[in-house]
């Protein structure tokens, strides 16, 4: 079972067992991985303040679906308004989810690339504090991480039912019940944040 627990000043202690922590690494890379590939890269050599500014960032929305959910357009009714809202955003909203999944990486600092200890396989509870802010940081990459599953699932607000009722042999129950068990994780981490 995962356990996050309030302290003191905004802080949370956490305490997961070692595949659970080992699974949102897993997940956690991954998404990295989403949100950097495709990334529109810097151009070198280009003046200092415009890369600064980025005013050549993307103008289109990305074609990965799972990315239009994560960087939705701005204007739904206005695509000229929405591609020059991107240019702007996009690259600074794409670095801010990236970092606030580095965040948890390095709270779960104790697993390899392989999601435990660097070698076999983890024994013992992964325990850490998070700071407020690191918290706030596992709460945006854990609903990234939702929003992420439920578009490769398919999964839409109030359509629980067809999803409880998937027989056991349905391809989709795994990556559904990880999907549920990060909502939990989600709703857990911010009911130790309000306390």
């Amino acid at each position: 079972m995962s356990h996050f627990r309030s302290r003191r000043k905004g802080g949370v202690h956490v305490e997961l067992p070692p595949y659970a922590a080992g699974l949102l690494a897993n997940l956690t890379r991954q998404l990295i991985e989403l949100l950097r590939d495709g990334e529109p890269t810097i151009r070198t050599g280009t003046d200092p303040l415009e890369a600064m500014l980025d005013f050549e960032g993307p103008s289109e929305a990305p074609e990965d679906p799972a990315l239009r959910r994560l960087l939705p357009d701005a204007h739904r009714d206005d695509d000229e308004a929405a591609a020059e809202f991107r240019r702007f955003t996009e690259r600074g909203l794409r670095e801010s989810k990236v970092g606030d999944a580095t965040v948890v990486l390095t709270t779960l600092g104790v697993l390899g690339d392989a999601g435990d200890g660097g070698g076999g396989a983890l024994e013992a509870d992964v325990e850490f504090e998070l700071d407020r802010e690191q918290a706030r940081a596992w709460l945006r990459c854990l609903t990234d991480l939702r929003l992420t599953l439920a578009e490769r699932l398919g999964v839409t607000a109030d359509d629980d039912e067809p999803w409880d009722a998937l027989p056991e042999d349905d391809e989709r129950l795994p990556v559904y019940e990880i999907y549920h068990w990060l909502g939990y994780l989600l709703e857990s981490l911010l009911d130790a944040v309000r306390r």
